[in-house]
């Protein structure tokens, strides 16, 4: 733990912002001056895609409720109601011909969507299933949706010789040639890119570019409190407990 830095911000860096980091840059490496699509992108691993899309010199738009409107565009996007626009159509009025990366947290019929946003040689990035939970729990008729739409977005990835459809599991990173490629197979680790890639985000932090947000603080004796409060404060950022 860097002495100069709050613990507590350090915190957010080891799985939100490290999420966000390696969907950019070890899975679609990104380039400056790209555009990138981020769903979801008033939730805490969009907010670290935006941050981190900033520093990285990209232009940005990023589906949101219309109340998150404002803290999208400070965090430097182009917003887009999802519950009243569709994104498809505005993305492609913004950009004329789509944009390079679309960052995919949601999954499901929108990933569908999603790879019609991309110009040529654009990736979409899939890492999220939160399409398929309903009130906090597993909703598995739209879990069976979610991976019929998903297979289909990998089969016109693979079919398109201009387009990549490519996953991320902070878990199971696989190669990143494999990834280039659009495959699906195979998931050797890459641990050390962990390390470096923590470090970089740390020099991040330092300088100002990122800012973790921290909802609650919380001494460790209120472990129980702290789980009652995920539903209504975790969306605000990180719960941390204090030994």
């Amino acid at each position: 733990m860097p002495e100069d830095l709050d613990p507590a911000q350090v915190l957010s860096l080891v799985f939100t912002y490290m999420t966000a980091y390696q969907v950019l840059h070890r899975t679609a490496q990104v380039k400056e001056g790209e555009s990138l699509l981020v769903h979801g992108a008033a939730g805490r691993v969009g907010t670290a895609m935006l941050e981190l899309g900033r520093a990285a010199g990209l232009r940005m738009f990023g589906t949101a409720s219309s109340r998150d409107r404002e803290k999208v565009e400070r965090l430097g996007a182009v917003p887009t109601d999802y519950q009243h626009e569709d994104f498809v159509a505005r993305v492609r009025e913004l950009t004329g011909d789509g944009v390079d990366v679309v960052s995919d947290s949601l999954g499901g019929p929108i990933s569908f969507r999603s790879f019609r946003t991309l110009r040529r040689g654009g990736r979409l990035v899939v890492f999220g299933r939160y399409d398929t939970l309903k009130n906090g729990h597993k909703d598995w008729p739209a879990v069976v949706k979610w991976y019929g739409s998903v297979v289909t977005v990998f089969l016109l990835g693979a079919l398109s010789p201009r387009r990549k459809v490519m996953t991320y599991q902070i878990q199971k990173f696989r190669d990143a040639a494999q990834q280039r490629d659009g495959a699906v197979g195979g998931e050797p680790r890459y641990p050390a890119w962990f390390e470096e890639d923590f470090q970089t985000l740390v020099e991040l932090l330092r300088r100002g570019e990122i800012q973790p947000v921290v909802a609650e603080r919380l001494p460790l004796t209120e472990a129980r409190h702290a789980h009652e409060m995920l539903e209504s404060s975790a969306a605000k950022g990180k719960l941390v407990l204090v030994p």
